[in-house]
């Protein structure tokens, strides 16, 4: 089975916001200080991403969000990325370029299972506030130790019991958001990095 990248010491991916690479540059300075090196762009930013890794290439791992076709997995993993990842189980984009890490997504735990199959690297739960702390633990416990990311709007509180339950990471919506790039907030940032240092 392709693995996945490590998502670092905080097991948190951020998905960076859609602005320029020439804004994100600092903000992406603060993220890899604080040990937030698990990042992705949406798909329409991959041009981003491929300027954040000349920069950042050797300190942080980079993913590509929302892909939905065969041709834009082989464009990203092409360009230098590490991963891509969809909300959708789309078992298509496994196979589209051998040992190239994608992450299927799924609402249920028939998708999940069905995602892990058919050889995602792993699945990702969205929207995984919909489920309560005690059906999440019974979750992770039907894929019976295969990887699964936590995605969706959550709390500090949710996703440490997320990475409890064993999920191998969580993906918080909204983590680092375009007002504070936009206003040069980064100590405000680097408060909420250090608030979301997960409790595990």
């Amino acid at each position: 089975m392709v693995e996945i990248p490590p998502f670092g010491r905080h097991r948190i991916l951020v998905s960076l916001p859609d602005v320029d690479s020439s804004e994100l540059v600092s903000v992406c300075e603060l993220l890899c200080q604080e040990g937030y090196t698990t990042w992705s762009v949406s798909v329409e930013r991959l041009q981003t991403a491929v300027e954040l890794m000349a920069v950042f290439g050797r300190r942080a791992r980079f993913g590509v969000q929302g892909v939905s076709d065969v041709a834009t997995v082989r464009r990203v993993a092409k360009a230098g990325a590490q991963f891509v990842a969809t909300r959708l189980l789309a078992p298509k984009l496994v196979k589209a370029v051998p040992e190239f890490p994608v992450i299927l997504g799924g609402a249920t735990p028939s998708e999940l299972v069905a995602g892990l199959d058919a050889g995602a690297a792993a699945v990702q739960l969205w929207p995984a506030d919909s489920y309560s702390q005690p059906t999440a633990a019974e979750l992770v416990g039907l894929l019976e130790g295969r990887p699964l990311i936590a995605a969706g709007e959550m709390d500090q509180e949710s996703a440490s019991w997320w990475l409890r339950a064993g999920a191998v990471g969580v993906w918080p919506t909204g983590l680092v958001g375009e007002a504070i790039v936009e206003y040069g907030g980064l100590d405000g940032l680097r408060e909420q990095l250090h608030w979301w240092r997960l409790e595990l």
